[in-house]
């Protein structure tokens, strides 16, 4: 199951998505700059719930425009 919810930020839309395989979710991140480009992040992690990992990917995404250090998966 793939799921995602589109979010401005700055300018910026992200979508986080969420892959289920095996009870666990694997968090990814698309993201469109004001000019139209989109770039993917690839896999940022698993987690115990499609909410965790599409939080996680927006918290990401939002770090990587602010110029801050991104988060990691613990």
């Amino acid at each position: 199951m793939r799921d995602s919810a589109e979010v401005g930020y700055k300018g910026f839309s992200l979508t986080p998505l969420t892959v289920e395989e095996d009870g666990s979710y694997t968090a990814m991140l698309i993201v469109c700059d004001p000019d139209g480009v989109q770039r993917a992040s690839g896999a940022l992690g698993n987690f115990p719930s499609a909410l965790e990992a599409m939080r996680f990917a927006l918290r990401y995404g939002m770090a990587e425009i602010d110029g801050c250090r991104v988060p990691v998966v613990m």
